[in-house]
């Protein structure tokens, strides 16, 4: 059973409920990984996602899991909700929008105010090795709340980026934008799911746990449910205390 935030005129506040608050949830952790897929360069141009969606084309290099996605972005103004989908069979001609494999929502409060790589976690499973896949970013937000993917200023022929303003029909080819496509089990920590609900641990450059990132959907909807930001102190080395920004 999926945990969900109380939602005021929503939740039922029952036996089930709150048994299923104190008992034991399905869950899998998900590590740093091997990129096994993907593209990255030294281009700083900032692609607005406001108004339009993005697809990404990659290969699942391999491997039959993908374990978390990588996007360099940045938020704007208050930033914006962001919505990730892996999808198979898509076809940039419009013919079709495929099949959805996996959807990961990710609260704008956790998305940067200074560019750089977000960890998304998805631990899709059940690929097929070799196979074609497409990274598609949800549009979202306005003029002035929203986030931008960052890329380059020309089109990378190996990694095809897309991009689309209506919710049917062709794509147009765009710059290509950063991203990085991980899998396997190797590595720090970077996600926990339960019930549900997930986790993201966000360390320094000399690998201590800086912040901890938890989402709870609330009930029948993304938006609000819990979105707690825990940042971490240290005494000499030793986690000492977690305050939620």
């Amino acid at each position: 059973m999926t945990i969900h935030a109380f939602t005021g005129g929503a939740s039922i506040i029952d036996q089930a409920t709150m048994n299923n608050l104190i008992s034991l949830q399905p869950f899998s952790i998900i590590f740093e990984g091997t990129q096994i897929d993907g593209v990255i360069g030294a281009g700083i141009v900032e692609f607005d996602c406001a108004s339009v969606d993005r697809a990404f084309r990659f290969a699942a290099n391999g491997m039959t899991e993908i374990a978390r996605v990588e996007l360099e972005m940045v938020r704007s103004g208050a930033g914006a909700d962001l919505v990730v989908e892996i999808r198979s069979g898509l076809m940039a001609n419009g013919a079709t929008d495929g099949t959805l494999v996996k959807s990961t929502y990710v609260p704008k409060e956790f998305l940067p105010t200074t560019k750089g790589f977000v960890s998304i976690p998805f631990d899709a499973t059940g690929l097929t090795a070799g196979a074609v896949y497409w990274l598609v970013v949800r549009r979202l937000g306005d003029a002035t709340n929203h986030f931008h993917v960052i890329g380059e200023t020309t089109t990378n022929v190996n990694y095809p980026c897309y991009s689309r303003a209506e919710s049917s029909g062709p794509w147009a080819t765009t710059n290509t934008a950063h991203f990085r496509i991980m899998s396997g089990d190797t590595g720090a920590i970077k996600h926990g799911y339960y019930g549900g609900a997930f986790s993201t641990v966000e360390y320094d450059a000399a690998g201590l746990m800086q912040k901890i990132y938890r989402y709870v959907p609330a009930l029948g909807a993304n938006l609000g449910g819990i979105r707690d930001v825990l940042t971490l102190t240290y005494a000499a080395n030793i986690i000492k205390r977690g305050v939620i920004a």
